[in-house]
């Protein structure tokens, strides 16, 4: 254990507790002594002193510490204690583990199966054996036995299985008393049947439903009181399990409804079972006798589980009946929607009281999560019993909104009580919107799958007016059970948020709504295609007036200016009027500054580029042409970005007007006399950009190459197919930028600088070289490749020697080799075979010369080592 000391002459690190003499309270500034008792609080002695107290003050809180741990292992060991057969859990290390060991015996190979495991199969196997045997001799050998006989094995077989547990008990064999005890009820089981099967006393002609629900609810009784009488747990377990039987049957036998009684069975029983576990829960006495601590988990989710399946039986009925699923009369529909409320409300009330906290019982109650969980549960039941009412009485196609309501309704009740309440009720609200909001959720999406066909019904005409040029007709529908639900989910958004609740988005969330929701009412209510587009425009100008004041209704401006964008697209006049309010909109936007202006000048480039595209297709221009004043549109977007003040503003509209310059280049490919036009056109805006101010790196380059690509395509188009014609343009233009680059930065070598460009002027050539006859072109190329190395030498520059010269050495041989071919034609054919075996003595001769003075000179090295 380390801790901090202050130094022997200094003080301490914080503020004392109080004088170590008087205990007076000391300033934090420490003073020289105390203003109480006047004792020196400074110097050696005090330091030491300092260092007494604080290692005084660890031992005290390490005391404090381990005396509270010795009262709750005491605590602990007392349970025990007052448990007459529990057993002490063995210690994990001993006390003295500690120490060193003095002896150690070899550690023995580690079973498998342990002990206890192998205990319970040999029980678990031995009770199942002992049952089936049971059974046949039932089945088999029954008929061999007169009534008397009969009897008398029944009940001492039974007997026997039910009186073992005792002497077990005694012996402490509890394992195997318990697994007696689960053989003895199972024997009484089949004695009951037996009896039956055999029509004793006339209990064949009993029908099995109502037999059966009297047995149940006996062996259920009897079990339970046998396990509390010899404190067993597998009777109190089995007694709780069969216990699930007797209502179930009893509707059975009774003949009731199919899948409501069944479920108001179940859901009955669970709330019995409620009562009973919540009565045990705050008995500790009874808990003790019974030892049910370790039963209670089992029996909690035993009763969950068979509530949950009653109320999945009335949840059918509620969901059939609300969306008419099995039903086709009215009545039906609500009788069975009325019926389902006695399960699920019996479900929201058993639900409802598990989630509310009982202190009057002596015991906590369930943690804050499962409460919440039974809170949603009751506020689920509740959704599903008014949602399949209220589905039922609506008209077919409605049963959405049916649900929705409810949802809404609970939605605003929980957020209101969550405002009201204090922290320590919030658990009951916070489960029932959580419900809400499931429920919520699900009916959103449904309705959105059901609202998708409309709002996109418009692109399915785009070819019409685009391609074929015929006004559109066609007709346009939406659901309006779909449109309602929205508002209503809407609704109750806008009142949490109004009552002070705003989780993260949920502004734009209801801005969006409200945009989608406003856009969709002309065509609900049937007005015709310009009439909506008109009214959508509005909206949408109408937002972008209004978001200047409130910023989170930009979701729903963004959502209906892409609908007016959208929809508009299925007529030309109503594509140019929409994109040019959206775009002057844009602006207005983009000058207020509100809410990003970046984005929304972008908006506004895209906007005008599409208007000069929808203006030249409506205005009968060729495509070319159409994409001539695209290009347009994103030539201009260059001095306009220069004369922004704002930088992301004016990048912005610089990169998208790229954006619009790339898009037409690129579908005019097809028209290659106009894309060389158009090319050049884009070459010397580049080259204006470059002379801003401002001026990008790239932009010189990007120029010069579209320049190029626009000459290259002429050329080719002209059908000229001399290489120079393509490659003194490029390299001009690299021979450029080369220079320009090495007077900015003086120390680039030529390499970088020169090779490319002459590297792209000399080279091409050479091929065509040896290809043409004429002699012009060996002469112009060696020309220039005489000035390049001339230069070169003039500049000692390395690449304009190396390239200018080597191309100069090829123009040569290619000039001389004409004159070489004539002369060799008059040396005998020996002659070069001579010459180059000339070549190849002369060669080893000066390879052995060098091996010779290389063994001379490690000779030489030998020697003087």
């Amino acid at each position: 254990m380390t801790s901090s000391i202050p130094p022997v002459s200094g003080q301490p690190p914080h503020a004392p507790l109080g004088c170590p003499d008087c205990r007076a309270a000391l300033d934090p500034a420490m003073p020289a002594r105390c203003p109480a008792c006047r004792l020196p609080l400074s110097g050696d002695a005090a330091g030491r002193l300092w260092r007494v107290e604080k290692g005084l003050e660890a031992v005290e809180q390490r005391r404090v510490t381990l005396l509270r741990m010795r009262a709750e292992l005491l605590d602990e060991l007392r349970a025990l204690r007052d448990r007459a057969e529990a057993v002490p859990p063995r210690p994990s290390a001993s006390p003295l583990s500690g120490l060193p060991p003095v002896w150690s015996a070899p550690q023995a190979v580690r079973p498998e199966v342990s002990g206890r495991s192998a205990q319970t199969v040999l029980l678990v196997l031995g009770g199942v054996l002992v049952t089936i045997a049971a059974l046949v001799f039932t089945v088999v050998s029954w008929g061999r036995l007169g009534v008397g006989g009969r009897a008398v094995v029944l009940l001492a077989v039974t007997g026997c299985a039910l009186a073992a547990p005792l002497p077990l008990r005694r012996r402490r064999l509890n394992a195997t008393a318990e697994t007696f005890a689960a053989i003895g009820l199972a024997l009484v089981l089949l004695d009951f049947f037996t009896l039956r099967y055999a029509g004793v006393a006339g209990l064949d002609g009993v029908r099995a439903p109502g037999y059966w629900a009297a047995v149940t609810a006996m062996v259920s009784a009897g079990s339970v009181a046998y396990g509390w009488a010899l404190r067993l747990r597998a009777p109190l377990l089995s007694g709780f399990l069969i216990a699930r039987l007797p209502g179930l049957l009893i509707v059975f036998a009774a003949d009731l409804d199919a899948f409501t009684a069944p479920a108001t069975a179940m859901v009955a029983t669970a709330a019995v079972d409620y009562l009973l576990l919540r009565a045990l829960a705050g008995r500790p006495e009874w808990r003790a006798r019974l030892r049910a601590d370790a039963l209670l988990p089992a029996a909690v989710v035993i009763t969950t589980a068979w509530a949950m399946a009653g109320a999945a039986l009335a949840l059918d009925v509620s969901l059939a009946a609300g969306l008419n699923l099995w039903f086709t009369a009215d009545g039906d529909r609500l009788s069975a929607s009325l019926r389902a409320w006695l399960p699920l409300g019996l479900l929201a009330v058993l639900a409802l009281a598990v989630a509310l906290p009982h202190p009057r019982f002596g015991y906590p109650g369930l943690g804050t999560t499962a409460r919440r969980v039974a809170a949603a549960t009751a506020g689920a039941a509740a959704l599903a019993a008014s949602g399949g009412t209220l589905a039922a009485v609506l008209p077919a196609g409605w049963g959405a909104v049916g649900y929705t309501a409810p949802a809404a309704l609970l939605t605003v009740v929980a957020a209101a009580r969550l405002r009201r309440g204090r922290r320590s009720g919030w658990v009951i609200p916070v489960g029932l919107l959580l419900v809400a909001g499931v429920v919520s959720s699900a009916v959103a999406l449904v309705s959105a799958a059901q609202l998708l066909p409309a709002v996109f019904e418009p692109t399915a005409h785009l070819r019409a007016p685009w391609v074929n040029g015929l006004a559109p007709g066609w007709s346009w529908h939406v659901p309006v059970p779909a449109l309602t639900v929205l508002w209503l989910l809407f609704a109750a958004a806008g009142a949490v948020r109004a009552l002070g609740f705003n989780a993260p988005g949920a502004d734009a969330t209801l801005s969006a709504t409200a945009g989608l929701g406003l856009a969709l009412m002309p065509v609900a209510f049937g007005l015709p295609y310009p009439v909506t587009v008109g009214a959508v425009t509005v909206l949408a100008l109408a937002g972008g007036w209004y978001v200047a004041v409130r910023p989170e209704v930009t979701a729903g401006l963004v959502t209906a200016a892409a609908l007016a964008v959208l929809w508009a697209l299925a007529d030309r006049p109503a594509t140019i009027a929409v994109l040019a309010l959206g775009a002057a909109l844009a602006v207005a936007l983009t000058v207020q500054g509100r809410p990003a202006p970046a984005v929304t000048a972008a908006l506004a480039v895209a906007a005008l580029g599409a208007e000069a595209a929808a203006v030249g297709a409506t205005a009968g221009l060729a495509l070319p042409d159409t994409l001539l004043a695209v290009l347009a549109v994103a030539v201009a977007t260059a001095p306009v970005a220069a004369r922004i003040g704002l930088p992301p503003v004016a990048l912005a509209v610089e990169y998208v007007g790229y954006g619009l310059a790339t898009v037409a280049l690129l579908l005019t490919t097809y028209h290659p006399g106009r894309l060389s036009c158009d090319l050049a056109v884009a070459g010397v805006a580049a080259l204006g950009v470059a002379l801003r101010a401002d001026r990008r790196r790239i932009a010189p380059g990007v120029g010069v190459a579209l320049l190029i690509g626009a000459s290259w395509i002429r050329l080719a188009l002209w059908e000229i197919r001399t290489p120079e014609a393509y490659s003194l343009t490029l390299a001009a233009a690299a021979l450029a930028l080369g220079h320009l680059r090495r007077r900015r930065f003086p120390d680039t070598g030529s390499w970088p600088a020169y090779a490319p460009a002459l590297a792209v002027g000399l080279l091409p050539s050479l091929p065509a070289l040896f290809a043409d006859g004429h002699w012009l072109r060996p002469l112009v190329l060696g020309c220039a490749a005489l000035t390049a190395t001339v230069l070169g030498v003039r500049l000692r520059l390395q690449s304009p020697v190396v390239l200018g010269g080597a191309t100069l050495l090829v123009v040569a041989g290619h000039e001389l080799a004409p004159t070489v071919v004539q002369v060799l034609g008059l040396f005998p054919r020996w002659a070069p075979l001579a010459a180059a075996g000339l070549l190849l003595l002369a060669l080893g001769a000066t390879y052995e010369q060098r091996l010779r003075d290389a063994r001379r000179l490690h000779g030489a090295f030998r020697r003087l080592t």
